[in-house]
């Protein structure tokens, strides 16, 4: 778990780094206001699946052309770390297909 002791700019911009490699599509900005908030990466991750937008109005598009963003090596250095960005990102490939198949059946789900 990464968790800010100080709310140096520094911290929070590395911060807000490790959760783009890992929710590349939620803007900079919703990442940083919740960073802000929890000083914690694991939790804002957390946050950001549990809340994504129904639409794509708000959330970035990615160009293909770009191909995945490279995680920086520190995290792969750490295994707890690596399994940790691995699950989130598993969390959020889970809710985006659910997403999918609820508006493509049109099935009328609570969230």
């Amino acid at each position: 778990k990464a968790v800010v002791s100080t709310q140096s700019t520094g911290d929070i911009d590395s911060l807000v780094r490790q959760v783009i490699e890992v929710l590349p599509n939620i803007p900079e900005s919703e990442i940083r206001a919740d960073l802000m908030r929890t000083k914690d990466t694991t939790q804002t991750i957390y946050n950001l699946v549990k809340t994504a937008p129904r639409s794509s109005s708000s959330v970035k598009k990615v160009s293909k052309s770009a191909g995945p963003a490279k995680p920086s090596s520190s995290v792969f250095k750490d295994p707890a770390a690596r399994a940790n960005m691995l699950e989130l990102k598993k969390a959020e490939l889970i809710a985006d297909g659910r997403r999918k198949y609820i508006e493509k059946h049109g099935l009328d789900v609570e969230p």
